[in-house]
């Protein structure tokens, strides 16, 4: 049945925001992941644990936003199911680090694909809405991803003093 809301939204647009859902719910598992990871007794990293669960929460905060804008738009929700992540351990917060930032960036080019099939279907209230809400997110986290990863790369160089560098990246930055 049709929505008695929904008006200059097509189709294409719709399955694109589920796609899009999915995607932010599993961003927000696989952070989830990493961040229990970084809580393990054997790794032991309390700051980049907060660092990972704090961005678990933000993925499925920005998810519940397109489910209530699907919603509002008369487009119907499908959900898919989500994915168990592709890693389960890390080699280090900066092996954490680089994973999260090319997973932002593959995000990242999805809500410029829906922002993008959204403009060439007339829709400028999808268009500010991601524009608004998802892009300078996911630009800032982005750039804040990847000055973590110079900042690790820099302090752990060096093979004797590599572990301490991580150990106060977390104490001190995170």
């Amino acid at each position: 049945m049709q929505s008695a809301v929904k008006q200059n939204f097509s189709s294409e647009t719709e399955g694109d925001l589920n796609k899009l859902i999915n995607l932010e719910l599993n961003a927000s598992y696989m952070y989830l992941a990493v961040g229990m990871y970084f809580d393990r007794d054997d790794v032991a990293l309390p700051n980049f644990s907060k660092y990972f669960l704090d961005r678990s929460v933000k993925e499925r905060e920005q998810a519940e936003k397109l489910l209530e804008y699907q919603n509002m738009r008369g487009g119907r929700i499908l959900l898919q199911n989500i994915a168990k992540p592709s890693r389960e351990d890390w080699r280090s917060g900066l092996d954490a680090m680089s994973f999260s930032l090319e997973y932002q960036k593959n995000l990242n080019a999805q809500i410029l694909e829906v922002h993008h099939r959204a403009g060439s279907h007339t829709d400028p209230h999808l268009c500010d809405f991601l524009e608004q809400h998802f892009l300078i997110d996911s630009h800032n986290t982005i750039k804040m991803l990847g000055d973590y990863i110079s900042s690790l790369t820099r302090i752990t160089a060096s093979e004797t003093h590599g572990p301490i560098g991580e150990y106060l990246f977390d104490k001190h930055t995170l």
